[in-house]
């Protein structure tokens, strides 16, 4: 009887804890579906299949032009204004890695934060000027006639920061009367009242601050300037259950607003300790600004977080239910999934592994990659059969990938395919077949050392050029 009671002690503490674990899970679970508004979730229809068509004229612009840091952005922009918030990191993460910090940045600024154009060319009056008396009617001009673009709100912010000066002084005066004047011309604009209002705030006048919001919110129930300003004021006495509550309504009321996004995924970061939470926050502040930083690199929690989430989501998942995990648009489950597929080496999985190897992100190729070459550990000739047509693809991203897993499988057998792939018509195809494989599986290779002497010689393609100068070969 002691006995039958242990046992079924054991057997309930058991369901206890499969319950706790599946809750953790559905927790998660719901977390991720419940993943805040994304930019294709308020559009219409039509403007979904326009989205789609966008996104698939820049996945083919991305393997076309794959040397250019501008296409992996127009990728990552595509991917993000289709709701694929995740794989648009992804994809911008793996184009920082693989392009110069000068290349990026510049293709950053043209494609992402979109500076250029006309309100550019007023802003380059400013050159030389330092007195307020000529530098604020141009940041005026710019903000009142721009007010969309980086130089507009970058105009706003620097009035702003003028008009917190001390009462009386002439910048701070001139300031706040331009202030003003673009307040009562545009009223329900978010920036411009966050930038009239934000000055009382940070000249220590809360009550201006606060009566402003008011007042604006009375007029315009929904005004995202007016819940950022109450937002900040929440801050300031420390009632992080109001700030966010007020932030939450700038941010989806206004999606470029970046300082209630910093905040937001402070309070839950920080505050909370709920880095799911604060997860979107982040990737919104790392499209518009990779080196964002608060005590660590945006970049770096995005990639912790991610980690963390999909070993935990995926931990379970047995080898039958990883077809649809295939296909997931959150490269990271993608991404967790093909490394399932490299632990259970089953080779039911071979083909869907190989249509990843031209997936978006530069981890699921690599993951990929990876099971694959696990899977042919256990099954060799079911992967070798599926050779040639991935080295024949007409798709450069697998052709690519097929270079390294077979390489790293047959060795030296290999070579001979590796030195064609030097002369592959795509520019990418070559200089990744130098880098990625004879850089890496054939460093004391005589034959090797002299195809790539040869490669190097004769390669006249500046992207694949600049390429190979930044990745030269590591001494071992």
């Amino acid at each position: 009887m002691r006995q039958s009671r242990r046992t079924n002690f054991i057997i309930v503490a058991s369901l206890l804890l499969i319950a706790v674990v599946f809750a953790v899970y559905v927790t998660l679970v719901m977390k991720w579906i419940a993943f805040p508004k994304t930019p294709a979730s308020s559009l219409t229809a039509d403007a979904k299949v326009a989205a789609e068509a966008a996104l698939e004229r820049a996945r083919l612009g991305y393997r076309d032009q794959f040397l250019d840091p501008r296409a992996h952005l127009r990728l990552s922009e595509a991917l993000w204004k289709s709701g694929r918030q995740i794989d648009s990191f992804y994809v911008q993460y793996a184009a920082r890695q693989l392009f110069s910090a000068e290349e990026f940045r510049q293709a950053h600024a043209d494609i992402v934060v979109r500076i250029g154009g006309p309100a550019a060319a007023v802003r380059a009056r400013l050159k030389g000027l330092v007195d307020p008396a000529t530098t604020v009617p141009v940041y005026a001009e710019v903000a009142r006639d721009y007010p969309s673009t980086p130089e507009g709100r970058d105009s706003l912010e620097q009035l702003s920061v003028l008009a917190m000066g001390p009462e009386g002084s002439d910048p701070a005066r001139l300031a706040r009367t331009a202030l003003e004047e673009l307040y009562r011309a545009d009223p329900k604009n978010p920036e411009k009242l966050a930038a009239l209002a934000g000055a009382a705030f940070g000249r220590g006048d809360d009550q201006q601050a606060f009566a402003l919001a008011e007042e604006a919110l009375d007029k315009n129930p929904g005004h995202a300037g007016a819940a950022r300003i109450q937002g900040m004021l929440a801050l300031k006495s420390r009632d992080h259950a109001a700030a966010l509550k007020w932030l939450t309504a700038a941010w989806d009321r206004n999606p470029d607003d970046l300082y209630a996004a910093a905040k937001i995924a402070q309070i839950y970061d920080k505050a909370r300790g709920d880095a799911e939470s604060a997860l979107p926050y982040y990737l919104a502040l790392y499209r518009q600004n990779p080196d964002y930083i608060d005590e660590q690199t945006a970049e770096n929690r995005i990639r912790e977080t991610l980690d963390h989430r999909r070993e935990i989501l995926l931990k379970g998942a047995s080898v039958e239910a990883l077809g649809g995990r295939f296909k997931l648009s959150d490269a990271s489950l993608r991404a967790q999934a093909c490394v399932r597929a490299a632990a259970y080496k089953d080779p039911r999985w071979i083909d869907a592994l190989g249509d990843l190897l031209d997936d978006d992100a530069e981890i699921v190729r690599r993951n990929a990659d990876f099971a694959l070459y696990e899977i042919a550990k256990a099954n060799p000739e079911a992967v070798r059969a599926r050779r040639d047509s991935w080295l024949s693809s007409d798709k450069p991203l697998v052709r690519i990938r097929a270079l390294n897993l077979f390489a790293d499988l047959d060795g030296k057998n290999f070579l001979p395919a590796v030195l064609a792939a030097l002369h592959d018509p795509v520019p990418a195809v070559r200089a990744l077949a130098k880098i990625m494989v004879l850089d890496h599986y054939y460093v004391e290779n005589p034959q090797a050392a002299r195809a790539k002497a040869r490669y190097l010689a004769q390669e006249k393609d500046p992207d694949a050029r600049a390429l190979l100068k930044r990745f030269p070969p590591t001494r071992r």
